[in-house]
């Protein structure tokens, strides 16, 4: 009986339980369909009836009260945007940029956002020219020169302006830095020549820090020629001109395919070389100038060399017939030197008999460097008894050169390696069984040793007959610019 009693009042318990979340359901629904009606008619109200601001606020506000119970209350809390004025902006917080003064080709591409969420430009305002009343023009060769030279006339700031300097400035060309100074003999704005063609600029600002930017370069483009008489050798001739270093060496790399400089040229030839640069205002080159045009007008024939294109994007030399002034192999692997002995029987300098002499000797002074003749892979790179130290080469079509008592090897060289033609392989030396500094030279064909002064073989690179017709008329333009090119004759040679 007992059971049976607590058994009802818990199902009365569950049923009273039911009933109440139920009523409870059914009068929120009805309450939240009478917010949302009374707001349809409070918006079809404002929709149906025009309204000023005075008879608007006089709307019954319960309808207002009822439509923002729906909607999320916002945080009253408002973050204080005081904002921090510097003059620093390296410390600042925030910047203060004027709309009305902005420069608008100063926005950055890349941007960091500070924290106050205003970016913070990569590019700064250029600061406006200062007044200097001295410049101070110098010529610096290399990095040490430019950190004393600055430790010098900026104690303070020496080494950051030498970080923001030392990767841009052209150390190959003078009068690459000016300092531009003041009343005060501080220094306001520097000026130095950029390996791109273009002036890095460090101008000051207000807050005495140096703002960098890049302007271009005035430079003027320029076709020069010059003609000049041989005296002693080809290389000194060429020492002693005003010609570019770079152009000098340009035109021996190329004769040394083709011309025995030893027999082939005497005192009196002439050489007449066309070449292109850019100018400063002062008369210096800025970055390299090109070799368009050679002329080696020798004793019994004339050898020319034309710059040109080929139509696969590749520039080489041609000659007047359109075939490369290179050949597979070089008769000479060394520039500037002396042929001090010759191919064939001779009686040996240091064990006194006669004996074959199966290479030529090229003299120059210890350390010249030493090219490979032609495209190949190195087959040995050692020690070689009274060779010194000595390197093989094989070529295509069964061709092998040697070089003997070398000073030492260049970098990477060692059996095996791939080198192109005109590769810096070593350096002349005395090693060996050797009386003084230079290169012993050979040329194998099929291990029958020939004489490399003799030696004639075929271009690596011909232009193909279709393009023959416009490398014909760049050989014609070349000429005409040759001719009405103005030249000054340099008949002497210095002492080398």
């Amino acid at each position: 009986m007992k059971k049976f009693t607590s058994k009802k009042i818990n199902t009365l318990i569950l049923i009273v339980f039911v009933y109440v979340s139920v009523k409870n359901l059914l009068s929120f629904n009805d309450s939240e369909m009478e917010i949302v009606q009374q707001i349809d008619n409070y918006n079809t109200f404002l929709l149906e009836n025009q309204f000023n601001d005075e008879e608007i606020n006089e709307i019954p506000q319960n309808l207002e009260k009822n439509r923002l119970e729906l909607v999320k209350k916002e945080d009253n809390k408002k973050e204080d945007l005081n904002l921090a004025y510097y003059l620093d902006t390296e410390v600042a917080s925030d910047i203060i940029i004027d709309e009305k003064n902005i420069n608008l080709s100063l926005v950055p591409i890349y941007e960091t956002m500070l924290f106050s969420g205003i970016p913070e430009p990569k590019f700064k305002p250029i600061p406006e020219r200062p007044e200097y009343v001295k410049s101070i023009i110098l010529s610096l060769k290399n990095k040490k020169m430019l950190q004393k030279n600055l430790e010098n006339y900026l104690p303070n700031s020496s080494l950051e302006t030498y970080k923001e300097l030392k990767d841009y400035i052209d150390f190959g060309i003078e009068e690459n830095i000016t300092l531009h100074l003041d009343s005060n003999e501080d220094v306001v704005e520097i000026k130095v020549f950029s390996k791109d063609f273009r002036h890095l600029n460090l101008r000051k600002n207000l807050n005495k820090k140096f703002i960098s930017f890049f302007e271009d370069a005035p430079t003027t483009s320029k076709v020069v020629r010059n003609r000049l008489r041989v005296k002693n050798s080809v290389s000194k001739t060429l020492k002693s001109s005003e010609i570019p270093p770079n152009i000098a060496k340009e035109f021996l790399h190329q004769l040394s395919y083709t011309i025995d400089f030893q027999r082939d040229v005497k005192n009196g030839d002439i050489i007449d070389i066309l070449y292109e640069a850019n100018f400063t205002k002062n008369e210096k080159i800025v970055g390299e100038p090109a070799l368009l045009y050679g002329l080696m007008n020798l004793t019994d024939h004339k050898l020319e060399l034309f710059k040109y294109r080929l139509s696969n994007g590749k520039t080489d030399y041609f000659d007047a017939n359109g075939k490369s002034i290179r050949k597979h192999l070089m008769r000479t692997p060394v520039q500037g030197a002396r042929l001090s002995s010759k191919f064939g029987v001779r009686k040996h300098p240091i064990l006194g008999y006669s004996k074959m002499h199966r290479g030529v000797d090229f003299a120059a002074k210890r350390g010249t460097p030493i090219m490979a003749a032609g495209d190949g892979r190195v087959t040995f790179a050692g020690r070689n008894g009274s060779f010194g130290r000595f390197i093989e080469i094989k070529h295509l079509n069964n061709f092998k050169t040697r070089y003997a008592h070398l000073y030492k090897f260049s970098k990477g060289i060692k059996k095996g390696k791939v080198v192109k033609q005109g590769d810096i392989i070593g350096f002349v030396g005395t090693s060996g069984r050797s009386t003084g500094p230079h290169l012993h030279y050979e040329v194998k064909h099929k291990n029958r040793t020939i004489n490399p002064i003799k030696l004639r073989l075929e271009s690596t690179i011909n232009v193909e007959n279709q393009d023959m017709s416009n490398f014909y008329a760049n050989i014609a333009l070349t000429r005409e610019r040759f001719l009405a090119t103005e030249f000054e004759e340099t008949e002497t040679a210095g002492n080398y």
